[in-house]
């Protein structure tokens, strides 16, 4: 085995044991007598700490080569010694460093999931922005990490969420795009580091929330990349997150790409969340819509008050339309539009200029007057009426156009397809408006003609009645009054003077209908002058409910009243008079009339052997076919008062038949 000559020079020994204490004391031990392996154990100590101070390993060669020929022992074998020792310490630090670079990428991923897990677990944007700023800043382990948002609206980023900072200082921390290290990022659409922003001038820009400041900055852009990756444009731009720390840093690769995958998966949550909060704010505009359309169908339901439905129509079509003001136009008799309705606002300049849409039955949208070459006197009534765009819809009713609904905007705006068809909505409720508004009308005209028609007909009915009346009366004052050709004339004047005074109402009361108390009060002034003899008083008492009917059954109930008063007056109260009262009451569709006379206290007359009866077959005809209804007499044994009681359905049939409830 052959021997290396050194060329190293001698004092290399000594220079380390001047240097570097611990492999000076090795050394001391070396030169004292030990057994081999102790001493082989130095050398490998001193490869060991000779590669954690940094030295090279040829110069530990060289020193092998010395300390070998100083403690005769074979070059090979400590040169070997401690360069394996040398090479175990390196395989060690190696090992160490992945072990860390694997911890690291292990925090990473959990990170990450913890950040896919937050976006994916709440649709609430600030809960989940906190969320990301705390595992971010424990991940990189950094002092500080906020995450502005970018406001497309106004051009700037807003402070959204921090750790490490004041929360108070959350949404008032704004930036602009190319403004200090954040402004640049989200500029440049790549991340920026600044290992010393005391030596960065952008950083002079940043805004402070008024703490001390930080002394490194990574700032990434938050950007939602489509299949075009690489071409970064504002509209994508989502926000930017920024990393800090106290003193100097330089961020490793492997930190900014983290931050960036961060900024990726959050990039996606926030469009998300974003389309969430849009669809949810148009969902509530939706119903916003469907309620007031309600409330307008409603509203036009409800009352034929043209003027309140198309002010009620005009109010919410501003209100849901984001506009400044709404007219409604309908055309008149000179078949041209009229200004029937106006919201914020007032004027109606535009009236000629909207014929055409009257005239086609289509909308017309107006952006610009001041510029459109169509109507180029429309701009003075802009100047003046205080808009600066219109849009108008046509009101049409039963295929035709009726008139127009107009809205009109301050400032410059198009009328997209939601508002349009909004508008058409809204006009075809105030087509509705309007026409039912007009049949309203005509139903009230012809209801009046009728009515007039009526009351004269059933006034010529009347006088009719009694002049027949009257000529049996002339009649009667012939006849012996005791006779029975005088007590059948008498009975036919009293049906005629009942009749006639069922006429004499319904020709000064609403047409087709009157009361039952009413029609009692008139037959019974009727018996009074006609039945009721001065010698033999009657008290007339009439009570109960209000009770409506139609003019057939207030006909036919007068002719029943009379029947029984005529059959009172001839038996009960036949020998000194008496009392007779007259009840109407309603119970549940059942009109029930009763009629009662205290004839059982009274004396009663000797019946005559030839009594036919008619009244009562009269009044149970009536009762049964024309009434539709049922008649009862009774008297129970030891009562005072004899009963007449009819009944019948509360149904109103009017003179041509017709029912209503």
């Amino acid at each position: 085995m052959y021997e290396v000559v050194t060329s190293q020079p001698p004092d290399l020994v000594d220079a380390l044991r001047e240097t570097w204490p611990r492999v000076s004391e090795l050394l001391t031990e070396l030169d004292a007598d030990q057994p081999t392996e102790t001493r082989l154990g130095r050398l490998r100590h001193i490869g060991a700490i000779w590669y954690a101070q940094g030295g090279a390993a040829e110069v530990l060669t060289e020193l092998g080569l010395i300390l070998a020929e100083r403690l005769r022992v074979s070059q090979g074998l400590v040169v070997s010694e401690m360069l394996l020792a040398y090479g175990a310490a390196q395989e060690e630090q190696r090992t160490r460093e992945w072990e860390s670079h694997l911890l690291a990428r292990v925090d990473e991923l959990d990170g990450l999931h913890r950040i896919i897990s937050a976006a994916n677990s709440t649709l609430d944007l600030d809960t989940s922005l906190q969320t990301v700023v705390e595992i971010v800043a424990r991940v990189v382990k950094v002092e500080v990490c906020s995450i502005y948002l970018y406001d497309k609206h106004r051009d700037e980023l807003v402070l959204r969420a921090t750790r490490g900072l004041n929360q108070e200082v959350i949404g008032q921390i704004v930036s602009r795009l190319g403004e200090g290290v954040t402004g640049w990022a989200a500029q440049l659409g790549h991340p920026v580091a600044v290992r010393d922003v005391w030596e960065e001038p952008r950083f002079n820009a940043e805004p402070q929330p008024g703490e001390e400041p930080f002394r490194s900055v990574l700032a990434v852009p938050i950007v939602l990349f489509s299949a075009e990756r690489f071409q970064f444009s504002a509209d994508k731009l989502q926000g930017v997150i920024n990393v800090q720390t106290a003193g100097p840093r330089e961020f490793t690769q492997e930190e900014i790409n983290f931050v960036e995958v961060a900024a990726g998966e959050l990039a996606f949550f926030i469009a998300n969340a974003q389309l969430y909060q849009q669809t949810d704010e148009r969902l509530h505009r939706k119903i916003r819509e469907l309620t007031t359309l309600q409330q307008v169908s409603k509203r036009i339901a409800e009352q034929l008050g043209l003027r309140e439905v198309l002010n009620l129509i005009t109010e919410k079509a501003v209100e849901l339309a984001q506009a400044n003001r709404a007219d409604i136009f309908q055309i008149g008799e000179d078949n041209k539009p009229q200004l029937v309705a106006s919201y914020g606002g007032s004027g109606d300049g535009v009236r000629d200029f909207i014929a055409q849409t009257v005239r086609d039955g289509k909308p017309l949208a107006v952006v610009n007057p001041y510029q459109d070459s169509r109507f180029p006197e429309l701009a003075q009534v802009a100047a003046r009426e205080d808009f600066h765009s219109l849009f108008c819809m046509p009101l049409r009713a039963r295929e035709r156009t009726i008139g127009c609904i107009c809205l009109y905007t301050q400032e410059p705006h198009y009328f997209d397809y939601e508002q349009a068809r909004l508008l058409s909505t809204f006009a075809d409720e105030a087509a509705i408006a309007i026409e039912n508004a007009r049949l309203y009308e005509e139903s009230q005209r012809a209801l009046a003609v009728k009515s007039v028609m009526l009351q004269e007909m059933h006034h010529r009915v009347r006088n009719n009645l009694q002049t027949i009346s009257a000529l049996l009366a002339m009649q009667l004052r012939r006849l012996d009054p005791v006779s029975r050709g005088a007590k059948a004339l008498r009975e036919s004047a009293a049906r005629i003077q009942s009749i006639a005074a069922v006429h004499n109402l319904l020709c000064r009361e609403d047409v087709g209908s009157t009361t039952v108390d009413a029609v009692a009060r008139q037959v019974v002034e009727s018996a009074r002058m006609t039945l009721v003899a001065r010698e033999r008083p009657v008290q007339f008492t009439i009570m109960g409910d209000s009770v409506r009917i139609g003019s057939r059954n207030a006909t036919v109930l007068a002719l029943v009243i009379n029947e029984l008063i005529s059959n009172a007056l001839t038996h009960g109260l036949a020998v000194e008079g008496g009392q007779l009262e007259i009840e109407a009451t309603l119970e549940g569709d059942q009109v029930i009339v009763e009629i009662r006379d205290d004839g059982p206290l009274h004396p009663r007359p000797e019946e005559s052997p030839s009594s036919s009866g008619l009244g009562l077959q009269i009044i149970e005809t009536l009762v049964s076919d024309d009434l539709g209804g049922s008649f009862v007499l009774v008297h129970e044994p030891g009562e005072e008062w004899m009963h007449a009681q009819v009944r019948f359905s509360s149904r109103i049939i009017d003179e041509e038949g017709h029912e209503s409830g």
